[in-house]
């Protein structure tokens, strides 16, 4: 999450751009993509985003890892010899 200034956060989640701007200590605005969504609780939803952003770099995390498991079944397949004779 990125602070923009006084109150204003942004953050992009899964494709989508998350903008919260307080309006008190208490209260802010939450956009989505730009479309105001409401006003809610200011400390509320910025733990929530955390949480967020936590679970999309576990989830990035574990397509790279799933990725480089294919990339090197693969290198594994295209180098073995396989006999065509059955024993």
């Amino acid at each position: 999450m990125i602070k923009l200034g006084e109150g204003t956060f942004v953050s992009y989640i899964l494709g989508k751009r998350i903008k919260i701007i307080a309006v008190d200590k208490l209260v802010a605005k939450l956009y989505i993509n730009d479309e105001y969504k409401g006003k809610c609780d200011l400390s509320f939803i910025l733990e929530k985003i955390h949480g967020l952003e936590n679970k999309e770099q576990d989830i990035k995390g574990i397509i790279r890892d799933e990725q480089k498991m294919y990339d090197e079944l693969r290198e594994i397949i295209q180098n073995q010899n396989i006999s065509s004779h059955y024993e």
